[in-house]
């Protein structure tokens, strides 16, 4: 097994659910030959994320992130409680086709779309719908004894589908599964015992849905009625809190630990806690940074403890112990050193649901920074008799909100009530009043008018024990009864109110060019009374095709179809406005904005220029920087709000990527084909084809299609990938033909024949994870118009360069490159580009080498190494690597392991980044504690200013040594 010194809390398993196909399309009961599986096509979904690292001492990690001993529900687990109406661990739900459903049916692809939950004719209120292969965790902190639930295939698909459904503690033990249940099948019911062979509880829930070995069609599964049957944990009396369930620990290294010091970065292997030559049989040793926190439900008065720095680091380390109270600060001790005895403190926790402690460093690292909270106790109730449920609850709606109103709770110890509300009844409930309210009448402000607003209310006492909920709901109503005028523009980009136009020649006699001259804006009456448009005054080249009578009234609810129709003659770029003028009170006078661009025939250097279809489209990207032209002969170097990125990732990896075609102005007649690659794959994959005869307009359309535009949402089913158009460019510049480029006078690097830029809109705002793509053929005439997509819900990939080594993929599935590459040159010659000099430098060692490597289970990128010939003086021993970047900040994660000397002292060198001295004879050896040893040197806000990232290592014993480069922005 690989040797890891990091501990992690529990990693969901995702790589089944998203390499399995999914369904194109929720299947209904009736026995339609169309196949919604067929091809492949799936929409998987997960709320998974990964857990951020911090930097460490020496750029040495041990990152602790333990699990959550209960969902933070305000009054704890007690009681029966359905899973529909409790929060999911974050980051452990995934499912392959489309959201998880709460009290619904899987349904279609997208969220809320389920229907009732049906298994054998059977309905269902609360519940879960899934499909295989998906799962979803609850932690429950031990709290719980069983688990219930009627399972089976939802009727929705008739009697297709087979699964099987598993419980399981974590992901370490089955604790139960069905046999295969299919759409045939009637309601199975289960109970689980939620104990563990050693008779411990089980705190992690898992349910997991899997296919029965046959594919996962019409796998619509449901869990119907899940419920877990508890006991509350809420703290009672004085307790330590070292004897408390926590929820989301993290330590800077190692776990935290219970009654001893922090130790190393192994579990129980800290010490007596000791602060200033006092020893404490209890409490918490952690370090920084790091924090936790404990469910109190509003039962607790008081918080004491004794915090220092622990002897066992004599007197280094320098910390801050801070206390927070449902996010708000309770206490802050200062700086405390190693130097320096406990510190006593006594926190007022009344009505605190939430208790957090922290540990931060001092703004100085967090060498040493092994922190106590010793005798760490908390001082709570005993009662646990919860109050009455709020009576007579009313819900009034009216045109500023809607007013709860219920009687008076007559308990002694009542502290208040809590308001939670839901588009739902069935919820989930969101908690409205985040402090406990007095009265007993609220008024909800938030709803928008014309929604209608389920609410529970809870009475809760002075010892946080809390009510069952009253239910009640409402409709606010409108607060208006004019009429509201809405638009909506029907190509979708840029903007409602911004339609774009393109046309080639005269009117009388244009080329057989299919252009972009007509498109449509509908005029929406959302409002309550009928929308009178009295005139539509159009300035510049346009027309209303078909005209319109005016006035034009539309009844509420209503809409109508404006076409308009470009007829420019002359002049290469145009921009108008359409006015609505109508009865609506708030926006008398709409303004839409147009843009056309017209060309004298069709090519024949005719077209429009980049900069001028960024400009009808309204986006304030800078595309030049200040320079003359976009031509660069292929040049790899950033140019104005340009990002250098071969390589990218989804955003959101909840979301697709979404991709519309902007512009092809490319020979007429030829379509142009976007294609996705994984990372590492020269496999494409088609993400759409436009039509040829669109060859030469804006928003061409679909091949095959006289309507559609050309757009796609799709999701890449490899976490890192790039483009390419038509098999021939592709967003590496590394993979394109490289000799017309140098031709054309490309200095080197070169092949950039895709190009991404940051998208703003028509203020100058940023528009998130979204790109303006520019493409050009190679050798051409560079003017990248030849097409234009705009591409959103990505972001660049790391820059994963493998010093001294051939491409690979790690164990995480990252695909890291070889830090040269070799291309053709214009005379056919084989040539190499190295992103290191001296380019003569050696990779090392001599002979592959199979050695494990500690610390890791990436061995591979540590086996290898690079640096200057064996004949160089030591005075001249000096590696520098030059990367192309954009100018930015970067974060930068330097690779090392020493894999020849057997002592420390043997190799020294110095790291300088962007000129900047990082490391000053550094020695892999005595930072990573070993040879063979990996270690990671993080060196955050790197600051590019000259379009690449510079980092250079210079020997002052032997010779330097660089394994990895990790860059990411």
């Amino acid at each position: 097994m690989k040797k890891t010194t990091p501990w992690q809390g529990r990693a969901t398993l995702l790589a089944l659910s998203l390499s399995l196909a999914a369904c194109s399309q929720a299947p209904s009961p009736d026995t339609s030959a169309n196949d919604p599986y067929a091809g492949g096509v799936s929409y998987p979904w997960t709320d998974q994320t990964p857990t951020p690292a911090d930097p460490y001492a020496a750029g040495i990690s041990y990152p602790w992130t333990g699990p959550s001993a209960a969902p933070l529900q305000p009054a704890g687990l007690s009681g029966d409680n359905s899973l529909s109406d409790l929060s999911w661990t974050p980051g452990s739900a995934a499912n392959a086709w489309g959201p998880i459903e709460l009290n619904r049916s899987n349904g279609e692809k997208n969220a809320g779309d389920g229907r009732t939950l049906t298994i054998g004719g059977q309905t269902y209120s609360k519940g879960l719908g899934m499909h295989a292969n998906g799962e979803v965790s609850y932690a429950t902190g031990g709290s719980c004894s069983t688990f219930t639930a009627t399972v089976g295939i939802d009727d929705e698909v008739g009697d297709r589908g087979s699964v099987v459904f598993e419980v399981w503690d974590g992901t370490t033990t089955r604790l139960y599964a069905t046999p295969v249940l299919r759409g045939s099948d009637p309601p199975f019911n289960l109970s689980v015992p939620l104990t563990r062979p050693d008779g411990s509880a089980v705190r992690d829930l898992r349910l997991v849905v899997r296919d029965a070995g046959d594919g996962l069609s019409y796998d619509h599964a449901d869990w119907a009625n899940p419920t877990l049957r508890c006991s509350s944990t809420l703290p009672s009396g004085d307790v330590f809190v070292s004897d408390l369930d926590w929820n989301t620990p993290s330590n800077g290294w190692g776990p935290i630990e219970q009654d001893l010091s922090n130790g190393e970065k192994g579990l129980a292997d800290g010490r007596t806690l000791t602060i200033g030559g006092q020893t404490y049989p209890k409490g918490l040793g952690m370090h920084a940074k790091g924090s936790v926190t404990y469910l109190l439900g509003g039962r607790c008065s008081t918080f004491t403890a004794s915090v220092g720095v622990d002897d066992e680091v004599g007197d280094r380390g320098s910390v801050v112990f801070q206390v927070f109270g449902d996010g708000t600060p309770l206490f802050d001790s200062g700086v405390r050193r190693g130097s320096d005895g406990p510190q006593a403190l006594n926190v007022n926790v009344s009505g605190v649901q939430q208790l957090k402690l922290v540990v931060t460093d001092a703004g100085d690292g967090i060498s040493y920074d092994h922190a106590d909270w010793a005798n760490a106790k908390l001082s709570c109730s005993s009662d646990t008799t919860p109050p009455a449920t709020p009576s007579g609850l009313t819900a009034t709606g009216t045109a500023d909100g809607i007013t709860l109103d219920w009687g008076d709770n007559s308990e002694a110890d009542l502290a208040g009530y809590k308001v939670y509300g839901s588009a739902s009844p069935n919820g989930p409930f969101q908690l409205l009043t985040p402090q406990l309210i007095r009265e007993s009448v609220w008024t909800d402000t938030s709803v928008p008018p014309g929604a209608t607003e389920y609410y529970q209310v809870v009475a809760v006492d002075s010892s946080g024990n809390a009510s069952a909920p009253a239910s009640v709901s409402a409709t606010r109503l409108s607060g208006s009864t004019a009429a509201k005028l809405e638009i909506e523009n029907l190509d979708g980009t840029p903007w409602n109110d911004r339609l774009v136009f393109s046309r080639i020649g005269s009117l009388a006699s244009p080329p057989n060019n299919g252009v972009h001259n007509l498109v449509t804006l509908r005029v929406k009456n959302t409002g309550a009374a009928t929308l009178r448009i009295s005139s539509l005054p159009i300035q510049d080249t346009w027309t209303l095709d078909p005209a319109i009578s005016l006035p034009l009234d539309i009844p509420p609810g209503g809409s109508a179809d404006l076409r308009l129709r470009f007829v420019a003659e002359s002049t290469k770029a145009h921009f108008g406005t359409l006015t609505i003028n109508s009865n609506d009170p708030a926006t008398p006078s709409l303004a839409v904005q147009l843009a056309g661009l017209w060309q004298s025939q069709s090519e024949n250097n005719q077209e429009p220029s980049t900069l001028q279809i960024r400009d009808a489209f309204g986006f304030k990207n800078s595309l030049l920087g200040g320079e003359a032209s976009l031509n660069q002969k292929g040049l790899v170097r950033a140019q104005g709000d340009e990002v250098l990125s071969p390589y990218w990732q989804r955003a959101d990896e909840t979301q697709p990527v979404v991709v519309r075609q902007l512009a092809a102005y490319h020979t007429q007649g030829n379509t142009a084909t976007l294609n996705w690659h994984a990372k590492g794959s020269n496999t494409l994959n088609t993400v759409f084809t436009h039509a040829g005869i669109d060859g030469q307009t804006v928003l061409p359309r679909l091949n095959g299609s006289s309507t559609q535009l050309a757009y796609k949402a799709f999701t890449p089913t490899a976490k890192t990938f790039g483009f390419n158009v038509d098999s021939s460019e592709w967003s590496d510049p590394t993979k394109n033909r490289q000799g017309p480029d140098l031709t054309a006078g490309c200095s080197g690097p070169c092949g950039q024949h895709i190009r991404f830029y940051t998208v703003r809109d028509r203020a100058g705002v940023l528009i998130p994870n979204t790109y303006f793509v520019i493409m050009d053929y190679s050798g051409i005439n560079y003017d990248y118009n030849d097409n234009i997509y705009l591409i959103s819900n990505i972001k660049p990939a790391p820059i994963l360069i493998n010093v001294g080594g051939p491409a690979f993929t790690d164990p995480d599935g990252n695909v890291w490159t070889a830090d040269k590459y070799s291309y053709t040159d214009q005379n056919g010659a084989q040539q190499t580009y190295t992103y290191y000099t001296p380019s003569n430098a050696i990779s090392q060692p001599s002979s592959p080498t199979s050695v494990d490597i500690l610390n890791t289970t990436n061995d591979v990128l540590y086996r290898t190494y690079r640096h200057n010939t064996l004949d160089t003086p030591l005075d001249s021993r000096v590696m520098t690597f030059d990367i192309p970047v954009n100018n930015g900040t970067y974060q930068v994660k330097l690779h090392f392991a020493e894999l020849y000397w057997n002592e420390p002292g043997k190799r020294l060198f110095d790291v300088s980044v962007e000129g900047v001295p990082k490391l000053t004879n550094f020695d892999i050896w005595a930072q990573a504690g070993g040879k063979n040893t990996a270690l990671v040197v993080p060196i955050n806000n790197v600051q590019v200013a000259d379009g690449r990232l510079t980092i250079q290592l210079k020997a002052r014993v032997d010779f330097p040594d660089l394994s990895g480069i990790e860059v990411t922005r």
